[in-house]
């Protein structure tokens, strides 16, 4: 058998005693994140996000792989835009592109 010698340094941490915190100190400053994040949303506008929910949802199951790779075959004439293959695990109709907004990150300067 050939050893294959470790390319990182790891701390060894058999036989040190670890000092856990007593419980619940770990949400002591809470309040003051509280106040921090009321503080930065000042004037800011009320947002509700409505929820979209799915109209109907179908389970569709095969006998065989002849029956899905038919299946797969009519469904290609249907919608161009995505593809069934075995590892599929739910999909839409029509296919539900991400909208041009959905990579869009809001951040806090935190300098004022």
């Amino acid at each position: 058998m050939t050893k294959i010698k470790e390319s990182t340094v790891y701390d060894n941490f058999l036989d040190k005693k670890v000092e856990i915190e007593e419980s619940g100190k770990l949400f002591d400053d809470l309040p003051e994140i509280q106040k921090e994040s009321e503080r930065l949303w000042v004037d800011m506008p009320e947002f509700i996000q409505e929820e979209k929910k799915t109209y109907k949802t179908i389970y569709l199951h095969f006998r065989n792989e002849k029956d899905f790779k038919e299946f797969v075959a009519k469904y290609k004439s249907v919608d161009t835009d995505q593809t069934i293959s075995s590892k599929t695990k739910s999909m839409w109709y029509p296919h539900l592109s991400k909208d041009e907004n959905s990579l869009k990150r809001w951040f806090v300067d935190d300098k004022s």
